[in-house]
Formats: structure tokens, C-alpha cells, sequence
């Protein structure tokens, strides 16, 4: 599909007296930094310069627009504040600075005067130094014109090796296959996006990939491509000769410096900056691909984005400071999903101490969790995950994997309870929008008087960059603000609870049954309770409640075996637990016993009471924020207060026959 140029605004009258900000590229980046400008109140004039000649779009969408699942114009969503007080000059590169007299020059030689300077430049792509590349037919894949060429391309070719087994180099040859061409994937790695994926998702990628058509070839590389005027093959590491008539380039991203290192800016491997993204001098700053900050330059947009809103605060006159988050990659062409973020790669396992896996093959399934010191540093997941943001936002806030959650996430593959949850229930601090930085506080302001996803997306800028939150926005304006997390059968299950409560009161309340002083003064209870036979079926009545107690366990752990709903099971565990109090105070009158006896007695009354005290904080938490957890770690508590009762109970048994 034909792109639509872009037609520059018309320029801000030149009587403004107030010298601009000028923001040199219109790519992500330098968008965001606008956008934080007006939002922060700065009415400083801007002038905003673009190299391309489209309109700005979401370049992270690329791989979707060279598949055919998206148009050009969906690439687009110019944001509110790109209004006529911004002079956008777009097909305009800037050529030149003069920092000392702060103006800039652009291709027509014009000089454009500024207050401050704002370096988004981005990146190209990195070309390897082989023999070859510039054949025709060797193409790359960065940017809008680079997609345009490969789409073309693609019908006419036969044969294309896409270089580079990354991110980049995966979407291109998922988008180049669809029409019958044939596609190599060449990576010099062992495994694909060997910088974000551990081994076992990897290999989940790569088959992926080679059920949708796509050649993958591991641990080799391209020595030269051969042709005399345009691609005729490729030859490999090995000497091994590849025929192809069409090479695209997806091997790792040069920042742009030449424009800082010509104006005597201090440039290492990308432009440097500060934590407050400030160059070498006070009144210019960089941001996304461009920047250096101490040894590491980003390439990814969530943290250029990051830059961003940390430059435009900084103009605005706080002192915002850029501290890098764990990096994230959502994968989003293929069939499955793949994330990853913080430490979790084979190289990086060293620096973890211990590691939780869970993969359930049947649903393709894979997830891992690297833990540090008890917190989580790292995920790799392949599979739809509704927890991704939140585990994502567990990694930056640092807090413990609590003993319950390690052991949730084993059998269920889920941190938190119930999943996701509702988000409207989130924390007001956490980030809902990864790309944007935004929280669910921020989000819920954008949409104080009420909004759909498609107005929130519009207004707050979230969902419109990789497109991995738009659930959560889904969640959030059904969801709204006030939504109580609502728990099937919690006023059944607290009333039996409070029952069994009762119960316990009473029978510690009430005396002890003791022994009768003659015959003629025993009291029914005793009558029953010292016969031998129906002591023996009181006993077999507890142990027989105790059994079926456990069927609520077995339903949590198999969701899929057809046994009703858990809600049905909860509640009928509930009346159990209630019957086995009655069984076991005509077995033993609560009394408490001796030895082995006295540490049964103790782990039934304990399970019990731990019970009753998690089933009415479940019915609590629908009514009150914060005792989540608390009923989180009481259900876990009567959990492991339970594990001894089955020894305790054999050894009971036993010794009650064997005696």
C-alpha cells in the first residue's frame, strides 16, 4: 500500500519573540518529548524536525504493516498536543549545529535559533563489513521506506535471507514468507533472540517459525554475498553456497552521532548524556537510540520513552532523573506470544539463585521466573500471559516472592491469585502502559468522566505503541474505577465459617465431658462416646470428612477434570470442615489427649481455625481494599497446617488397632 506524504503545518509567525524548543526527529521519541512538554504546562513554542517524509508513526508496528495485518494509516496516531502552535517541518533533516550560538541549520540552509535542543535521532541499521553489500537486492529493515522496499520486493522474489535471528530479523521473515517466497533465517547465535529468550523458548520460537515456512539456520553467519550487479547467493561460515536473490539486513542498530560529533558533542558508542539526559552541553539533550547514557544505549522503545519524559521534565523545570528499568520484549507477530524481561538468558543464569519453571506443553505453555536474593530479577514466557504487566511491575518494584506464590506458580503458573485480577484494583502506581509509563492513577484521570478504549488510547497515548496493554485498558474501563472484586459464594462460605466458629466457642466454652462418678449418672454422650463400636465409626467418621476434604484440592490442582465449579467445591469443603468439627468432638470432646494424640488434636484444631479465619477474610476482601494478602496468607497457612495430619493420623490408627 502506498504511504501518504505528510504536508508541513504552517509555520508559527516569526514575531514570536520567545526562542523555541527544538526537537530534532519526529519518531517516538521526540513525540513523547512534545507530548511531556504540554502536558507539563510548558507553552513554549517547538519546532519539530522530521528527516522522513511520512507522518510520524509507530515504527515499533512496522513488522505488522510489512505482514499486511495493518494499514499505513493505522501506523498513525498523532497525538493532541501536535497542534498548530508546533511548527512541524517535516522532509527537513537538520545538517548542523552551532551550540554556541544555539541555532541549527537545515538541508535548505535555513538557521533555526533555540532556548534548548533535543536530539532524537534515532538509528540505522548496522550493516555487517562482508564483501557484497551493496548489490542490489540487498536490503535492510528500520524504517517506513525500508518497509515499503521490502513489500515490493517480496512478490518478486524467489529466494530472500534475512541476516539476524533477533527481534527484527524474526518480523521480517514472518512478514517476507506469507507470499510463497521462500525464507533463510541466518543467526550466528545458537538459538534465536539469543539477547532475550533462554533456550527452551527459544526453541519454542524457532518452531514456530518453521511450521509458518521460514529456513532457520544456527550457529552461522554470512561471509560474503555474490553477485555481479545484483544478489545471486550467499556463502556461509562453513564455504557453503546459499542461492537467493534478495538479502535483508536485521543485525543490531548504529545510532546516529554524526550530527552531535560534528557540533563537538562528546560521543562514544551513541551521543552521551546524564541521568538527567543532558549532553556535554547544558542546553542540548538527547534521547532515544541516539543516547549513551553510562555504557548501555537503548534499543528498545520503552525505555527511549523513558528519556523522553525525563528530558521534557528537566525543560520543564524539575529535576527528573532517567534510572534504566529491566528491558522487555513482547513479541507479537507470530502465532504465540513471547516476553521477556529483566535477567533470564543462559549467559545471565549465573546471577541468579534459583529459577521457577512452569510448561505445560499441551497449551504451549512456557514460562520462568529468575529469582535473586528471594525477589524477581527476570522472565521469559511464550503463551498468552494476562499477568505479564504485573510481573513485569514486580521486577521494578523489588519486592519478596512470597513462599505461597513460588508454590502457586509451580502447579498453576500463576504469581498471584485469580491471575491478573481486575485492574481497576491494581495498585495506583502501577504501570499499566509500559511504553507510555503510564499508571493506573494517570490512566483513571485521563478517563475521570468516563471513556472507551478507543477515546483513553486517543487521549493518553497507552496501547498505541507495541499494543501488549490494550487488554488491561479493556479491563480497566469495563472494569471502572469503584469495581469491587466480586468472590461467588463468599456470604455462604463466611456464614458456614462463623457456624464452625460457634461451634469451636461452645465446645472450649462448655466443660470437658468427664468420667462419670457411677453407672447411674452416665450421661448419654458418654454412653456413646465409650462404646467401643461407636467410637470406632466417630473415628471412621473424621477420617472418611478428612478424605473428602482434600477433593477441593484436587480441583484446584486439575481446573479441567469436570467436577463442578470451584465455587460449589469451596462452599461443600466448608460445610465438610464443619461436619468433621461435629465428628471430632463426639470422637474426643476436644480433649486434647497425650503424645502423639495431643499433636493430632492440636494440627485439626490449628487447620480449622486458620480455615475459618481465611473463608471470612474472603468474604471480607469483597468488601474492604487491603486484606487481600492477609487471606492470601492465611489460606496458605492452613495449607501447610494441614500437610502433618495424614502422618498423625496413620500413626493414630495404628496404634489404636495394634494396642
Amino acid at each position: 500500500m502506498e504511504a501518504k506524504r505528510y504536508q508541513p503545518q504552517p509555520r508559527v509567525p516569526d514575531a514570536q519573540a520567545e526562542q523555541p524548543v527544538i526537537i530534532v526527529g519526529n519518531g517516538p521519541a521526540g513525540i513523547q518529548c512534545l507530548v511531556e512538554l504540554r502536558r507539563r504546562g510548558v507553552t513554549t513554542p517547538v519546532k519539530l524536525f522530521g528527516a522522513e517524509h511520512w507522518a510520524p508513526y509507530d515504527r515499533v508496528k512496522l513488522s505488522t504493516f510489512l505482514f499486511g495485518s495493518t494499514d499505513f494509516d493505522d501506523l498513525t496516531n498523532l497525538p493532541p498536543e501536535l497542534d498548530d502552535s508546533v511548527e512541524h517541518l517535516v522532509g527537513r533533516p537538520v545538517t548542523g549545529i552551532n551550540p554556541g550560538r544555539r541555532w541549527v541549520e537545515d538541508r535548505l540552509g535555513q538557521r533555526h535559533h533555540y532556548s534548548s535542543l533535543v536530539l532524537a535521532l534515532g538509528s540505522d541499521a548496522h550493516i555487517p563489513s562482508i564483501p557484497g553489500t551493496t548489490l542490489s537486492g540487498v536490503l535492510r529493515f528500520r524504517d517506513m521506506a525500508d518497509a515499503q522496499a521490502l513489500i515490493a520486493r517480496r512478490l518478486r522474489s524467489t529466494h530472500t535471507v534475512v541476516i539476524g535471528g533477533g527481534l527484527l530479523g524474526i518480523e521480517a521473515a514472518h512478514g517476507l514468507c506469507r507470499f510463497g517466497t521462500n525464507v533463510t533465517l541466518i543467526q550466528h547465535a545458537d538459538r534465536l533472540m539469543n539477547r532475550q529468550l533462554d533456550s527452551e523458548a527459544a526453541s519454542m520460537v524457532a518452531n514456530n517459525l518453521r511450521e509458518a515456512g521460514v529456513d532457520i539456520r544456527l550457529n552461522t553467519s554470512v561471509r560474503r554475498i555474490k553477485g555481479t550487479e545484483r544478489v545471486e547467493s550467499v556463502v556461509l561460515a562453513d564455504g557453503s553456497e546459499l542461492p537467493c536473490d534478495t538479502v535483508v539486513f536485521a543485525t543490531g542498530i548504529a545510532p546516529r552521532t554524526a550530527l552531535a560529533r560534528k557540533a563537538g558533542l562528546k560521543v562514544a558508542n551513541g551521543i552521551r548524556v546524564t541521568a538527567s539526559m543532558q549532553t556535554s552541553d547544558p542546553h542540548i539533550y538527547a534521547v532515544g537510540e541516539c543516547a549513551q547514557f553510562e555504557d548501555r544505549v537503548c534499543g528498545l522503545v520503552m525505555p527511549a520513552l523513558q528519556q523522553a519524559r525525563v528530558a521534557a521534565g528537566c525543560l520543564a523545570g524539575s529535576d527528573d532523573s532517567y534510572t534504566p528499568v529491566a528491558d522487555s520484549t513482547w513479541l507479537k507477530v507470530l502465532s504465540l506470544e513471547v516476553f521477556s524481561a529483566g535477567r533470564f538468558t543462559d549467559e545471565e543464569r549465573g546471577m541468579v539463585h534459583r529459577s521457577l519453571v512452569y510448561h505445560d506443553s499441551n497449551a504451549g505453555i512456557y514460562r520462568a521466573l529468575m529469582l535473586r536474593a528471594g525477589r524477581l530479577v527476570g522472565v521469559v514466557s511464550v503463551g498468552s500471559w494476562a499477568e505479564r504487566q504485573k510481573v513485569l511491575n514486580r521486577i521494578a518494584d523489588g519486592r519478596r516472592i512470597q513462599p505461597w506464590e513460588v508454590l502457586r506458580f509451580r502447579f498453576t503458573g500463576e504469581l498471584n491469585e485469580g491471575g491478573a485480577g481486575q485492574v481497576s484494583e491494581w495498585p495506583a502506581a502501577t504501570v499499566i502502559c509500559q511504553c507510555r509509563g503510564l499508571s493506573r492513577r494517570q490512566l483513571q484521570d485521563f478517563m475521570a468522566d468516563g471513556c472507551d478504549v478507543a477515546t483513553l488510547k486517543s487521549v493518553s497515548g497507552a496501547g498505541t505503541v507495541c499494543g501488549g496493554c490494550e487488554p488491561l485498558l479493556d479491563s480497566l474501563c469495563s472494569g471502572g474505577a469503584a469495581a469491587a472484586r466480586k468472590v461467588p459464594g463468599a456470604t455462604a462460605l463466611a456464614i458456614i465459617s462463623a457456624v464452625a466458629a460457634f461451634v469451636m466457642a461452645l465446645a472450649f466454652w462448655l466443660p470437658s465431658p468427664a468420667p462419670a462418678s457411677s453407672v447411674q449418672n452416665i450421661s448419654l454422650f458418654e454412653q456413646f462416646s465409650r462404646n467401643g463400636l461407636w467410637r470406632q465409626w466417630s473415628g471412621y467418621a473424621v477420617l472418611a470428612v478428612s478424605v473428602l476434604l482434600l477433593l477441593m484440592s484436587l480441583k484446584k490442582r486439575f481446573p479441567k477434570v469436570p467436577m463442578g465449579s470451584f465455587t460449589g467445591w469451596r462452599i461443600a469443603h466448608a460445610v465438610l470442615a464443619l461436619l468433621a468439627l461435629l465428628a471430632l468432638y463426639w470422637h474426643t470432646g476436644f480433649s486434647l489427649g497425650e503424645n502423639l494424640n495431643r499433636w493430632l488434636m492440636l494440627s485439626f484444631i490449628g487447620a480449622a481455625m486458620v480455615g475459618i479465619t481465611a473463608a471470612l477474610l474472603t468474604r471480607l476482601q469483597v468488601a474492604m481494599n487491603g486484606v487481600g494478602w492477609l487471606r492470601q496468607g492465611s489460606t496458605w497457612l492452613h495449607i501447610l497446617v494441614c500437610w502433618p495430619l495424614p502422618t498423625l493420623l496413620i500413626f493414630h490408627i495404628v496404634s489404636a488397632y495394634y494396642f
